[in-house]
């Protein structure tokens, strides 16, 4: 299989400029990195050929480009990655990691220290120990290349890159809210609509809105990961640990089965009927919503007002809203799709060549 991607100067090419050429290695072709590589070949730019030198998943890993056989396969070992990515003679090399896997993103600090630019949409690295993530973003600036993780919020969402563009030009970022989980958009407006809570995560799981144990969704630690790396790229310093995370996950499931976990999930169908029901009397609805301030972070359910923005959003919506010393009162607001593999994709494949 040929990754490169063709040229797209057709007429007359020996007068156009030799375009830049951006060395790649994919960690993780699932979902997302799959859909990656299908939108690198599909990508005909005048300006950059990215060629794909490596991919792996858990399990393989693969260099076409210095194979005969280009299907042969290594078993995936995360030291000898490194090291074969820090001794090729690639120049401005990139590693994308969408793997979401804890030695993936242990593997950061000595690519970043060694030069290799890093663009992820894992939320791993920068939800471990502040110290971490501290020294991710210092081995970028001492090594003259760049940590990329815009699409650890927001999927393609333009949130990170804001909240940098905010910050460099001498703002201060006091509060950071909004609806950063598009599961949890999805379950509530099905409620309103009449769907029991059982069903509407049931749909939610079918459609591929949620995590495949729906837990994943429901426990908001997505969302609390989200408003933690939004934090730090600001400026704050906290610790998972000091979250208050408001779970939608009855503590009797925690620790079922996925199984057993839908079978008995429609035990708690009245609980939100009546708290939806409550929210309408009160005119306004349920939303999962989250903040950070100086004051800490929090995630979970609120009644926000019928005429909100937070209250409009619909299908998958994330809406961020972005309070800073410039903008106290009237917050700048980010909206659109929050999840998927397309756009996600997308803000990565927007980082490799931005």
């Amino acid at each position: 299989m040929n990754l490169a991607l063709k040229s797209s100067y057709r007429s007359n090419p020996d007068s156009e400029p030799a375009k830049t050429v951006i060395p790649l290695f994919i960690a993780g072709i699932g979902a997302v990195g799959s859909t990656l590589i299908k939108q690198i070949r599909e990508l005909e730019h005048h300006k950059f050929e990215i060629r794909i030198i490596g991919y792996c998943n858990s399990t393989n890993t693969f260099w076409p480009q210095n194979s005969i056989v280009e299907n042969h396969a290594e078993a995936t070992n995360w030291d000898q990655i490194s090291e074969k990515l820090i001794c090729s003679s690639y120049q401005d090399l990139v590693f994308v990691d969408a793997t979401g896997s804890r030695e993936a993103a242990l593997c950061y600090e000595i690519l970043l220290a060694n030069g290799i630019r890093i663009v992820t949409p894992s939320k791993i690295a920068n939800t471990l120990d502040q110290s971490y993530f501290n020294s991710l973003v210092q081995l970028a600036d001492q090594n003259h290349t760049k940590y990329q993780y815009e699409t650890t919020v927001g999927a393609g969402l333009p949130v990170i890159s804001t909240l940098n563009n905010l910050i460099n030009s001498g703002d201060k970022v006091v509060k950071v809210s909004g609806v950063l989980s598009g599961t949890m958009t999805y379950l509530f407006n099905k409620i309103e609509q009449g769907a029991s809570f059982s069903d509407a995560i049931l749909q939610a799981r079918e459609l591929g809105y949620s995590e495949p144990d729906p837990r994943d969704d429901l426990s908001g630690t997505d969302v609390a990961r989200k408003f933690l790396i939004m934090a730090r790229t600001c400026g704050y310093s906290f610790e998972m640990s000091d979250i208050i995370i408001d779970t939608l996950v009855p503590e009797k499931l925690i620790n079922h089965s996925l199984h057993d976990f839908i079978h008995e999930i429609a035990e708690y169908d009245g609980h939100w009927k009546s708290r939806n029901a409550q929210a309408l009397v009160n005119n306004r609805k349920l939303r999962y919503v989250g903040s950070f301030s100086d004051e800490g972070i929090r995630v979970g359910v609120e009644e926000v007002r019928q005429d909100s923005p937070l209250a409009n959003l619909q299908g998958t919506d994330n809406l961020v809203q972005i309070y800073t010393r410039r903008y106290p009162t009237y917050p700048i607001a980010i909206q659109g799709p929050g999840a998927g593999k397309e756009v996600t994709a997308a803000g990565l494949l927007g980082e490799i060549v931005g």
